[in-house]
């Protein structure tokens, strides 16, 4: 019992590593840089990555035409 709640804490201690390190490491990029600079916007760190995709494929279609 003390091993899947050992498992699980670290597991989602790992996520919340892994997704500020990601996070820091696209903001920091030169593709991030260039994404801030064209768009004039910066990764927020409280959005999920779903609302991050929804918002760029508004722009895509946006942009299609």
């Amino acid at each position: 019992m003390e091993f899947i709640v050992f498992y699980f804490g670290g597991m989602l201690i790992l996520y919340f590593v892994i997704q500020a390190a990601v996070t820091k490491g696209i903001n920091s990029s030169i593709i991030g840089k260039l994404l801030e600079k064209e768009y004039g916007e910066k990764v927020n760190e409280s959005l999920t990555i779903d609302d991050v995709l929804e918002k760029y494929k508004k722009r895509d279609v946006n942009n299609k035409s």
